[in-house]
């Protein structure tokens, strides 16, 4: 990753996954592939590293750009977890009905 000294942004290079949190309060994901489900306290996102399931309170989506992958969320964010591509809402159905 390069850092440009003229310019508190960074220059991410393309397909880079990047988690930036700032004080638990707001969030920023890159190379994010799909959000499967979301609500006030959790969201699971396929990024291109695995599947993150972020959990908190109040959590909403601030900013969302799907051509590019990028991902904002606000609210108090408790716990993330990632997990093998595999795993996700496609397990949890299979535990339900399998």
């Amino acid at each position: 990753m390069q850092i440009q000294t003229d310019s508190p942004t960074y220059a991410i290079p393309s397909g880079d996954h990047v988690v930036t949190m700032r004080n638990r309060k707001r969030m920023d994901l890159t190379s994010v592939k799909t959000i499967d489900r979301f609500d006030q306290e959790e969201f699971i996102i396929r990024t291109s590293q695995g599947v993150l399931v972020i959990r908190g309170e109040e959590l909403r989506i601030v900013h969302l750009d799907v051509d590019k992958g990028l991902l904002t969320l606000e609210g108090t964010i408790a716990t993330m977890q990632y997990d093998e591509e595999e795993t996700g809402s496609r397990n949890f159905l299979h535990k339900l009905f399998g």
